[in-house]
């Protein structure tokens, strides 16, 4: 399903004719995807062989009628198709083409104990010029395992500047010692 997912979600960025109206899909994307997510029985409603495409249809319309119209199509051919529980996927694949346009990547700064906004604004800025992004939306998780240091997860990038990731290195430098 992941190229179907890519077809879509393309689709629906091609479909957005300027920059205002994707700011409002996504954020409208972002809700429906929430609403989804916190409601397993939808989905479940959506896959039911007893309800008629007409009656899944009418639910998405009633359910959805608020979205921005590029975003509601998606969601009625989705619906057509029966394709609906595929909706995270395409929403994952829609903020693939999202991120890539606006130049910006998801980070993820983990750390032994919360850090500031300060903290982590600085952080930000090294690692924006560090990958070249424009704009790095990071969300900061605390990992005790760390012992000290953080580590930075941008896109499928690893930055380990953890005590942990440091004692690592150390003990393979030993292994290989005492091998060769």
């Amino acid at each position: 399903m992941a190229n179907a997912a890519q077809k879509y979600s393309q689709a629906l960025f091609d479909s957005v004719p300027e920059e205002k109206q994707l700011e409002e899909v996504k954020t409208d994307f972002d809700e429906v995807v929430k609403a989804v997510k916190a409601l397993p029985v939808f989905i479940e409603f959506m896959n039911n062989p007893k309800i008629s495409k007409g009656e899944r249809k009418k639910t998405v319309e009633a359910t959805f009628e608020n979205v921005s119209p590029p975003l509601f199509n998606l969601l009625l051919i989705l619906t057509d198709r029966h394709l609906f529980e595929e909706i995270e996927s395409v929403y994952n694949s829609f903020l693939k083409v999202y991120n890539a346009h606006y130049n910006q990547e998801h980070a993820i700064i983990e750390s032994v104990y919360a850090l500031s906004d300060e903290e982590i604004q600085s952080i930000g800025k090294v690692f924006v010029k560090k990958t070249g992004f424009s704009k790095l939306l990071i969300e900061n998780k605390v990992n005790q395992e760390l012992i000290g240091g953080i580590r930075v997860f941008v896109g499928t990038k690893v930055y380990d500047g953890s005590v942990e990731g440091q004692l690592a290195d150390l003990k393979n430098q030993f292994k290989e010692r005492t091998i060769s």
